[in-house]
């Protein structure tokens, strides 16, 4: 079970592939928690896609990025962000 969002997955190992601006995001431990995060940072005006690697705990961004935007969207869906 994920301690963050309290879903029945199990941890996923992926890996982040496109290259673009990475970002630290702690408290993501399952599937769950990786397409809130996505779903939350699609919604930022500029971003072109979002590759979320929960097992490094990082996501990757291209697009014309914003990062307070970026951040406010990450901790909106209550996780915690710091540059990569």
């Amino acid at each position: 079970m994920c301690d963050n969002c309290a879903c029945q997955a199990a941890k996923p190992a992926t890996a982040a592939t496109a290259s673009g601006r990475e970002f630290a995001v702690a408290g993501m431990t399952c599937s769950s928690c990786a397409a809130k995060v996505d779903a939350a940072v699609r919604g930022v005006a500029g971003v072109a896609d979002v590759d979320v690697d929960v097992a490094a705990g990082r996501i990757t961004i291209t697009g014309d990025v914003n990062e307070a935007a970026i951040a406010a969207a990450v901790v909106g869906a209550g996780y915690r962000i710091s540059e990569a």
